[in-house]
């Protein structure tokens, strides 16, 4: 039986590579808070059964490059960066305990309890299951109203992106 939570392949593709084209603007247009939207935008966004995301966006991104230019011509200006390409990387997420996101889910654990990306995880998985705002808001009244607010922003920006792919 399909979930209807997890997009198909070809519609996981498509919201991935406009995930992929937004992070190249990011990393050299905007800088790191966009970039950060960018990437939390490619966490929350469900993969189809079997997909590694991180591998999926890897590959995403490899696509988009000239694969006729050399690692020096395409990383080039970032010789202008103090650190050079090592100033474009974000600082490790850690990986999301599901055991923990299924029982917040359930009601049985708060969602305060939960590290950050665990509780992103559990909104976006509330908005793709159609509950509005509001009725998160009443189902996880313990989080903070800014954070959680934060949160749902970026769950319907992400669902957004899949669903214009």
């Amino acid at each position: 039986m399909h979930n209807p939570t997890t997009p198909t392949m070809q519609r996981y593709a498509a919201s991935l590579a406009t995930i992929a084209a937004r992070l190249v603007g990011a990393v050299h247009d905007d800088g790191p808070d966009e970039r950060d939207r960018v990437l939390t935008d490619a966490r929350a966004l469900p993969a189809p059964p079997g997909v590694d995301p991180a591998a999926a966006l890897a590959v995403t991104l490899a696509a988009m490059v000239d694969p006729t230019r050399t690692a020096g011509e395409l990383l080039a200006w970032c010789a202008a960066l103090d650190g050079g390409a090592a100033d474009l990387h974000p600082a490790p997420v850690p990986l999301a305990r599901p055991a923990l996101v299924e029982h917040c889910l359930a009601g049985r654990l708060p969602i305060h309890a939960l590290a950050e990306h665990e509780a992103r995880r559990v909104i976006r998985i509330e908005v793709d299951r159609g509950r509005t705002d509001a009725e998160i808001a009443d189902r996880h009244h313990a989080a903070d109203p800014t954070r959680l607010r934060h949160w749902l922003t970026v769950a319907r920006r992400a669902a957004a992106v899949e669903a214009a792919a």
